[in-house]
């Protein structure tokens, strides 16, 4: 039942507006937080209400980003700095996500009866915000920062490749792509395909004998773009090329 609630407050407020509410009240664009989080007591049903207080506090919040929270990003001017926008730049908060995640985060506690705790909230935005901007600028400006980021993915991208040599062996047979196109032709890619047997690995590239070209027309191309010799051509871009079954 909690997929069903989820999927249908991707709908709030259209289908689930309180029966006594007026139009006044539906259209009416509140100032503040308080007013924002009172909005919502009202234009929601009480059937809506026992829904999401069904749910743990982040289902409800992620269920609603894309459907409560953006109706209210477009409707009380979230992104045009409307008064409602003005109030949450006042408390530091200025991105319009992060508004509607507030009202939304205080609207499940109001129902809870549990305290909203703003102040908390607002500093983990702006903490987000702070260590966001400072990695950012961290990768334009620091060359040893923005090797520590990529060390985590060169190490997986390593072990992949120690993978790969363990199962691309030596007589392996393998189908793949290679360029045709290269001196100051070689920005427009075009691709043949050609089948080989693997040689050996050199460091991170395949050294492959080349035993069909599925096109022949474009054998001399490939030849001229990758100086092959005797068939044998050094592939880089082994990621093209699949390994044959036995």
């Amino acid at each position: 039942m909690k997929f069903k609630f989820s999927f249908l407050l991707l709908f709030i407020p259209f289908w689930t507006l309180a029966q006594n509410a007026s139009k006044e009240e539906l259209k009416y664009i509140p100032k503040n937080l308080e007013e924002a989080v009172n909005q919502l007591m009202i234009i929601h049903h009480d059937s809506t209400k026992q829904k999401i207080l069904e749910m743990s506090e982040s289902e409800f919040l992620a269920s609603a980003h894309f459907g409560l929270g953006m109706w209210m990003r477009n409707n009380w001017g979230l992104w045009k700095g409307k008064e409602l926008a003005d109030h949450f730049n006042s408390i530091g908060i200025f991105h319009a996500d992060d508004m509607s995640g507030l009202i939304l985060t205080s609207y499940y506690r109001e129902l809870k009866g549990e305290d909203w705790k703003i102040d908390e909230e607002v500093a983990v935005y702006q903490k987000f915000w702070e260590e966001s901007n400072e990695h950012f600028y961290k990768l334009e400006n620091d060359p040893q920062y923005r090797q520590k980021m990529a060390d985590p993915l060169d190490s997986i991208q390593a072990t992949a490749l120690e993978q790969k040599k363990n199962d691309w062996t030596q007589g392996k047979k393998v189908n793949g792509y290679v360029d045709h196109r290269c001196g100051f032709l070689k920005d427009f890619v075009i691709r043949t395909k050609i089948e080989a047997t693997i040689i050996e690995w050199q460091e991170d590239k395949l050294l492959l004998q080349i035993t069909k070209y599925f096109d022949p027309d474009k054998k001399k191309r490939v030849v001229r773009c990758y100086d092959v010799i005797d068939n044998r051509i050094l592939i880089e871009r082994h990621e093209l090329f699949y390994l044959l079954k036995d």
